[in-house]
């Protein structure tokens, strides 16, 4: 493929400027072309717009459509994401599991760190794979991300992890390693904004992510261990989608994930729109408080005009 070096050999690989498609020329000179692995991926050339976001620690913003990175810092960082971990999670459940299945909570599922979000399930505690997911993404609940996995019907909470890393490689995320369903902070468990991109990049393909995160609360009803029903009514933790920040105007945030602990700060990515259509993301991790995070967040969307 390099021709060892000699330069009176030609390249039998060759690449077209936009770095999204092989070129091949066999002995006949026939002419083959493949998309690569990237072709439809945000390309970091390094060229960057100037948006000033310098009180959060690492930055993205991506152009879905024209396979851009418009801004990044620190964007191959490896960090802690906190709930934005959650993702990953989601991703793995859609494709390989029933979205009719009854999880059951078990003592193994409880989250016993002070202050983690949860909705305080009990042991015996029922839910559908499906509201565990709204619960899931809107409402950041760290015991449902637990009972996701330790429901897993393919192999339990350890193949459920392996499928993450798995999955999460495929992708393309070599500065990923999750060692649990939540992103409670564990020795180990390590992302960066770009890999949060491609998680939510290929997220946003399906349509059921897509209907579950446009949400800004949901309300669902589900059976305890003694058989009565208990209601829920959850507010999303996205700050755009609960309404108590503005959304920058000529734009429309589809959905994304929240993620808050000591260790990783404030931290946000979110799929949105501008006024024709066009799809972004964009992810900021450790930020110091909620108002520099929106404040960022805000100067990012804006910096796709």
């Amino acid at each position: 493929m390099t021709a060892c070096g000699r330069s009176d050999l030609p390249y039998a690989f060759e690449r077209n400027s936009a770095l999204g498609t092989l070129s091949i020329s066999d002995a006949n000179s026939l002419y083959l072309q493949s998309d690569t692995f990237g072709h439809d991926l945000c390309i970091d050339d390094g060229n960057y717009k100037d948006v000033s976001v310098d009180t959060s620690y690492a930055v993205g913003v991506f152009d879905i459509n024209q396979n851009d990175v418009i801004y990044g810092k620190n964007m191959y960082d490896e960090m802690t994401p906190a709930s934005i971990t959650k993702l990953l999670t989601t991703l793995v459940a859609l494709k390989y599991c029933d979205m009719n299945q009854i999880l059951t909570f078990t003592d193994e599922c409880k989250i016993n760190e002070k202050g983690a979000q949860k909705i305080g399930l009990d042991t015996g505690d029922t839910l559908t794979m499906e509201q565990a997911l709204n619960i899931l993404l809107l409402y950041s609940a760290n015991d449902v991300a637990n009972m996701i996995a330790y429901n897993y019907e393919g192999g339990g909470y350890v193949e459920f992890i392996r499928l993450m890393n798995e999955e999460a490689k495929k992708l393309g995320a070599t500065h990923t390693n999750f060692v649990n369903p939540h992103g409670l902070t564990e020795e180990g468990h390590y992302s960066s904004v770009y890999d949060l991109y491609l998680i939510l990049n290929e997220l946003c393909k399906n349509e059921k992510f897509i209907k579950i995160e446009s949400q800004g609360s949901y309300t669902t009803s589900y059976t305890k261990a003694d058989g009565t029903i208990k209601t829920v009514e959850l507010t999303s933790t996205n700050m755009y989608l609960n309404g108590s920040h503005e959304i920058p105007e000529g734009y429309k945030v589809i959905g994304g994930k929240t993620g808050t602990t000591e260790a990783a700060g404030k931290c946000l990515i979110i799929y949105f729109e501008d006024s024709a259509g066009n799809p972004f993301i964009a992810c900021i991790l450790k930020s110091e408080d909620y108002d520099t995070l929106y404040a960022d967040m805000d100067s990012l969307i804006s910096s796709t005009k």
